[in-house]
């Protein structure tokens, strides 16, 4: 996906009132087939995926023994025995093979024979209905997906995305996906990582490159509802962080890049208190000003907040996920 068609802010604003479209191809794609499908990836993720019903899709969570976060997935149930995984993270195909090597299942990369377009926004549903030759687009629910024929191509349809709005990802060919960016973009505006960075930003939604880059758990990052330690374990520490959705402006004699603010391997996690670590940023599409994520220790005890690169000023927190600082 490059990273903008022209301009960002357009594509943004295009997703916000209509629709923009994504090339999500680079995802990869697992299916995990055979009697022991649902309890493998359950135990994979930490999530009971046991009474998933065909046609519905979760978001998951993949993560290291010491439960540090490593990426995130959706899986999706495509039939009583069979599961499919998407990943953004070239290295899960190779891991996740390996994790499953004791379970009684099949697993099959579907990578190559897998594209997939992202059509996000409001005007969703009217655009691709236009396209469909079978079925209602509205029908399918949100975290559900159904085969649909799209101008005589067989495709998955699945209504979730990146972006907080309404939306729906199209799995396909590869080849049949080239004739389906064409048609779908004399209706949409193609979109891509800047415009669709501002609006998960916006929406407060987290990019595993980003925000898993520092040692966090799914507690810290606000998602434990949905990655459990099993019963009998203790061998994950209690949460020292809370990922926070924050606006800043530059200090005033800052000429420095986006890049530079942000927290790199190495450096110190948790962060000293009263000060977040920057884990993504960009301009703010609503307004003359920054905005990010990151994460402040939960020993936080003032609202008056330093980046601990030393280039933001007037840091104002949106929204604490997970736990609060006391």
């Amino acid at each position: 996906m490059p990273r903008t068609f022209g301009s960002a802010l357009d594509e943004f604003v295009a997703c916000q009132r209509s629709t923009a479209l994504f090339d999500y191809s680079f995802l990869l794609r697992l299916r995990v087939k055979g009697l022991q499908a649902a309890e493998a990836v359950s135990n994979l993720c930490r999530r009971d995926f046991s009474s998933m019903a065909v046609g519905t899709v979760r978001y998951a969570l993949y993560a290291s023994s010491s439960g540090e976060l490593i990426s995130d997935l959706t899986v999706w149930q495509i039939g009583p025995e069979t599961i499919d995984i998407m990943s953004g993270r070239a290295a899960d195909v190779r891991e996740i093979t390996a994790a499953l090597v004791t379970y009684d299942v099949n697993v099959f990369d579907l990578s190559d024979q897998t594209a997939a377009l992202a059509l996000q926004g409001p005007a969703t549903n009217a655009c691709l209905q236009e396209l469909v030759d079978r079925g209602e687009v509205a029908e399918i629910p949100s975290f559900g997906f159904r085969e649909l024929g799209i101008v005589g191509k067989h495709c998955i349809v699945g209504r979730l995305g990146f972006t907080g709005l309404d939306g729906v990802e199209i799995l396909c060919t590869p080849d049949d996906a080239s004739r389906l960016w064409q048609l779908l973009a004399q209706m949409s505006r193609p979109a891509g990582f800047m415009a669709a960075d501002m609006l998960r930003l916006t929406a407060g939604l987290p990019l595993f490159s980003q925000e898993f880059a520092p040692p966090v758990t799914a507690a810290d990052v606000g998602l434990s509802r949905i990655w459990k330690p099993f019963a009998s374990t203790t061998e994950f520490r209690e949460p020292q962080v809370a990922r926070v959705l924050f606006r800043a402006r530059w200090a005033s004699d800052t000429t420095t890049a986006l890049p530079d603010v942000l927290w790199t391997d190495g450096g110190a996690f948790p962060p000293p208190v009263n000060t977040v670590a920057v884990t993504s940023i960009c301009n703010n599409p609503t307004a003359a000003d920054l905005i990010g994520m990151g994460y402040v220790s939960l020993k936080n005890k003032s609202n008056q907040l330093s980046d601990t690169a030393g280039l933001l000023s007037n840091i104002q927190l949106i929204k604490i996920f997970g736990e609060q600082p006391p």
